[in-house]
């Protein structure tokens, strides 16, 4: 799932993610908020591929959530990858990354492990590696590994000591059906 909110972010597209038995999320990228209608986002989040559906929205669809206040897609970012890594790294992090953490989350709206606060005040004040810091503060590596999977992709955290490896996300398959009619159509 993280990787249909990165994609509809990095491209401005507005989506709704739509499950039959977990309720729904829509992602107004444009804006930089969701809405989530889902009676247990954790769960919502942590669906395998083949479990929801992700449509495009057009404008008259994100309409309806002109006048509405959402809450922040990095907070949505950090859920995600929370509750999906597990206690494992996510794709493009690295057990020897140096870390600086460039932003403080709000924390009182995200899901916490026991030393969060210790792990992101140390990556804030002392960009460290995640190995050497799971060892500093005595902080079982898997915790280190979902606080840095979480941190990274709401983009409060980066690497240091590398270039990232961000993927080229490709817009969801309907824009670019939709683009390419309408290049026809305009005779392009």
């Amino acid at each position: 799932m993280i990787t249909s909110f990165r994609r509809a972010s990095a491209n401005k597209q507005n989506i709704r993610i739509s499950t039959d038995t977990h309720g729904g999320l829509v992602l107004l990228s444009s804006r930089g908020e969701y809405f989530s209608d889902s009676p247990d986002l954790p769960e919502l989040l942590q669906l395998s591929p083949g479990a929801f559906r992700v449509n495009l929205l057009s404008e008259e669809d994100s309409a309806p959530y002109g006048n509405r206040v959402g809450r922040n897609i990095d907070e949505l970012m950090w859920q995600t990858a929370f509750y999906v890594s597990k206690g494992r790294l996510m794709e493009g992090c690295h057990w020897n990354d140096v870390v600086q953490l460039d932003y403080w989350p709000n924390l009182t709206r995200l899901p916490l492990t026991p030393d969060t606060f210790r792990i992101l005040a140390l990556f804030y004040k002392h960009p460290t590696s995640i190995f050497f810091a799971s060892r500093l503060l005595k902080v079982p590596a898997d915790e280190m590994y979902q606080v840095y999977s979480a941190a990274r992709a709401a983009g409060f955290a980066r690497a240091i000591n590398r270039k990232p490896e961000e993927p080229r996300l490709e817009p969801h398959r309907s824009q670019s059906l939709l683009s390419s009619l309408l290049s026809k159509l305009a005779g392009r």
